[in-house]
């Protein structure tokens, strides 16, 4: 709720023509890591924060629309430092959504559901199936889908979108036979008999070139579907990890349309790097709305799909020690290239192994050509010994990793103990000791969930008690830390003065709860460069 109050106020920077909008009560936390301020004001004018403090250090300018939040949390707009937002919102609007099934008949009942109602031929695809939260914790096959589907041809997608399943007929489509074999590091799966059992590891390009492709339509829908879910969880930033040159066309099409509500951070694949750096581009071009960010490379797969590469073979399949997916000397030319022309890398890496590379090919190209705030980032970063850590720190390199992961997979019994072991799990996402080392560790999703405050619950709770963090180093890093590895530090990530307004609100105050209740507050109000954007009660 809100009122109209009247006062004097002395406030520089007020616009005489607009209304201040003003927040008075909650628990402050500010995004820098501070300790937070109890009964705070923060006062917003256009699309600006002119004054942050205590309520009763600062005046409420008159004629101000003033919200009591009293009890609530009042943080920096949340920012997910890694995701993939347009197609989190091509799947909401067009695929088969798995994410909470409890086994394999409950994702085949849903799957055989579209299946009755598509048309003869017509691909069904689904996502965000999880074998390790299943009974019978085993992968799906193509067994299992030509049993519901034996003319549609269908490919439902792990989780982690690494590993995914085709039946039969989308085998055929694609001309994908017991003699095929990946030729980029990825891996068809066989079974005893040498046949395929529809499961691809880190090799999805084998089927997408026989499969629809979302129009530009449907994509800008699509960003306009997601911005609205990301609103309604107190998210006012994303960084897309990994789009081709159509897939950055919509979203200008989305902010053209009105339909792209986030600060859009947006990682170029490496098919399209060449492009930009023939037309001169560099790393942050753009606006406050859509920038230009790195080169992303890709040098692992994934625990979930055992193909994360690993300096010791899986505690579950002591066959793999996972995938390396660009030989060494490859991805050193492709750092380089990026390096060379002012943009930054973020390079998937997973295993101890596919870190070692990925730093040795950073230290390489700083040895070459220095530059100081280079801010290369190493995407998810999850298995990393003690030496790696004071690398990562001396290189200057960014962790962008995923908390919610260790929210739903680390701990006794876990998927990451199934396939690490207890030692190497609790060498995994190392929150703690990476901050104390000073490292700028920023906090995205990868869409394991989509929602920054079950992150922020992941990083407090971890369920390795040596690697949890403070509430306010967990919102840090998913605030100031997400927007400094996106090279937005200077406008938003954190509640100053003279950055834009960019303001989520949660109902309770976070500082008060049991720290295991804090994945179910929800958010109250969402504002980007000072609009209300979403808000619980309307």
């Amino acid at each position: 709720m809100f009122i109209f109050v009247f006062c004097a106020t002395d406030l520089s920077k007020m616009s005489l023509d607009s209304c201040p909008r003003v927040l008075v009560g909650g628990t402050l936390i500010d995004g820098t890591g501070a300790p937070p301020i109890n009964d705070s004001i923060v006062v917003i004018n256009d699309e600006y924060i002119v004054a942050v403090g205590k309520r009763d250090e600062i005046p409420i300018p008159e004629g101000s629309e003033v919200y009591d939040i009293t009890g609530k949390t009042i943080m920096p707009g949340l920012i997910d430092s890694h995701c993939h937002f347009l197609w989190m919102g091509v799947a909401m609007k067009t695929m088969v959504l798995l994410n909470d099934t409890e086994n394999i008949m409950d994702a085949l009942v849903r799957v055989k559901k579209r299946v009755s109602e598509a048309k003869p031929g017509e691909w069904i695809i689904g996502i965000g199936w999880d074998e390790s939260k299943w009974s019978e914790n085993r992968y799906l096959n193509r067994y299992d889908l030509d049993a519901i589907s034996p003319d549609n041809p269908v490919m439902l997608s792990r989780v982690c979108g690494h590993l995914v399943v085709l039946n039969s007929c989308a085998l055929e489509l694609a001309n994908i036979t017991k003699d095929t074999q990946d030729d980029q590091g990825g891996h068809v799966d066989k079974d005893e008999s040498g046949e395929n059992t529809g499961i691809l590891r880190d090799c999805r390009y084998l089927v997408m070139d026989v499969m629809p492709k979302a129009s530009m339509e449907i994509m800008v829908d699509a960003l306009g579907m997601a911005s609205e879910h990301a609103l309604s969880l107190g998210c006012t930033g994303i960084h897309d990890a990994g789009l081709g040159g159509e897939e950055i066309k919509s979203y200008q099409h989305a902010l053209s349309a009105g339909k792209l509500k986030v600060r859009s951070y947006l990682f170029q694949r490496d098919d399209v790097v060449d492009g930009s750096i023939a037309m001169g581009l560099e790393t942050g071009f753009g606006n406050n709305m859509i920038r230009i960010g790195p080169s992303k490379l890709m040098m692992d797969g994934s625990l979930g799909a055992r193909t994360a590469a690993l300096f010791e073979p899986y505690e579950d399949e002591p066959d793999t020690s996972g995938l390396v997916l660009e030989e060494p000397d490859v991805l050193l030319a492709k750092v380089m290239k990026a390096h060379n022309n002012n943009l930054q890398t973020a390079t998937h890496a997973i295993g101890d192994l596919a870190i070692e590379h990925t730093l040795d090919a950073i230290q390489e190209a700083l040895r070459l050509n220095p530059r100081k705030d280079h801010r290369h980032r190493i995407e998810h970063c999850e298995i990393t010994s003690t030496q790696q850590i004071e690398r990562i720190r001396n290189l200057g390199v960014i962790p962008d990793m995923q908390p919610n992961f260790i929210g739903e997979w680390s701990g006794p019994g876990s998927m990451y103990r199934q396939r690490l072991g207890e030692k190497r799990d609790r060498m995994s996402n190392q929150y703690r000791a990476m901050l104390d080392e000073g490292i700028k560790v920023a906090f995205g999703s990868d869409g394991m969930p989509f929602n920054p405050i079950y992150g922020i619950w992941s990083a407090v709770n971890h369920p390795i008690r040596q690697n949890r963090i403070t509430l306010e180093e967990a919102i840090m890093c998913y605030t100031h830390n997400a927007a400094y590895s996106g090279f937005w530090e200077e406008v938003t990530g954190s509640l100053e003065s003279g950055k834009l307004a960019d303001v989520t609100v949660f109902n309770d105050d976070l500082t008060q709860i049991p720290p295991a209740e804090i994945r179910d507050s929800k958010c109250f109000m969402t504002l980007v460069n000072g609009k209300i954007l979403y808000h619980a009660e309307h």
